[in-house]
């Protein structure tokens, strides 16, 4: 006799939660693999070594595919200015992901690729999560950064140029 409302009642808060949660779904920016473009791109006011050993913590990522998950995303490596992610994959199709650090004109300029992307779903949403990890750790370290993220950059069609402008209205 309790059984009835209570899955009625689960029900609702089932479509309560999509329904709030779906502008956010929408809205998520575009995710692809793409080698040449940069997820992130940000310039901050330390060095190299300080920005590594800060966005690594920060990402509060294992070191090591045995301490994760299958799907879960590691750091593969750190060496050379360049932070190596991947997610563990038992058939070596998983996430790659890149953070290149170099020498700027006023501090390090740091960039964030996604190299390769599988088609797993809850795959994309955890890498969704670490661009803003990484996001909000590179303005941890330098509150006055300007941290762009391909969610914020216009895309461009093919020739290389903008989108034209629709008229407010």
């Amino acid at each position: 006799m309790l059984l009835l409302p209570a899955l009625l009642v689960a029900v609702a808060v089932l479509v309560g939660l999509v329904l709030l949660l779906r502008p956010a779904l929408m809205s998520a920016p575009p995710l692809e693999a793409d080698p040449a473009s940069p997820r992130i791109s940000t310039e901050v006011r330390s060095g190299e070594e300080q920005v590594m050993i800060h966005v690594a913590r920060s990402l509060s990522v294992a070191v090591g595919p045995d301490q994760v998950g299958y799907g879960e995303i590691y750091v593969v490596s750190s060496a050379d200015g360049v932070i190596r992610l991947a997610s563990r994959s038992e058939i070596g199709r998983g996430f790659d992901g890149e953070i290149r650090l170099q020498r700027g004109r006023r501090g390090t300029v740091v960039e964030y690729y996604v190299l390769r992307l599988p088609g797993d779903e809850s795959l994309h949403g955890r890498v969704l999560r670490l661009d803003r990890q990484i996001a909000d750790a590179l303005r941890g370290l330098d509150p006055q950064a300007d941290v762009r993220m391909v969610a914020d950059q216009p895309r461009e069609r093919s020739g290389g140029r903008m989108p034209p402008q629709l008229p407010a209205g």
